[in-house]
């Protein structure tokens, strides 16, 4: 399934977050699953590993890059341009937020997320 393009985040911490067109993108917790060789095919089988949801966003300047430095239990609602939605619950930022050209690059990760719509 291909979800479509994001159209809107809100934060729980620091409201709508300015979308900057383009480098946005949303993956949904969900399970790495590595296969188990075995002698004879019945036997065959695989470990599954959860996986954190990923939230990497490009956003126009008008926040201050240390707005996100404390950010460790947010609450993310990820609009799609198709019309469903996906929540992000107790999210934190994976890494110092720098300023670039104008733009800010972020990234959240959280432990599940939970599809709403």
């Amino acid at each position: 399934m291909e979800l479509k393009k994001i159209r809107q985040v809100i934060s729980s911490v620091l409201g709508e977050l300015p979308l900057k067109v383009g480098g946005n993108s949303f993956t949904p917790g969900s399970f790495k699953r590595e296969t188990q060789e075995a002698e004879v095919a019945e036997n065959i089988g695989y470990t599954e590993t959860p996986t954190a949801a990923v939230l990497t966003l490009t956003l126009n300047a008008s926040l201050d890059p240390s707005d996100f430095k404390t950010i460790s239990n947010d609450t993310l609602t990820i609009f799609l341009a198709g019309g469903g939605q996906h929540m992000m619950s107790r999210a934190w930022v994976t890494e110092a937020v720098s300023l670039e050209t104008g733009e800010l690059k972020v990234t959240y990760n959280s432990a599940k997320s939970e599809k709403l719509a």
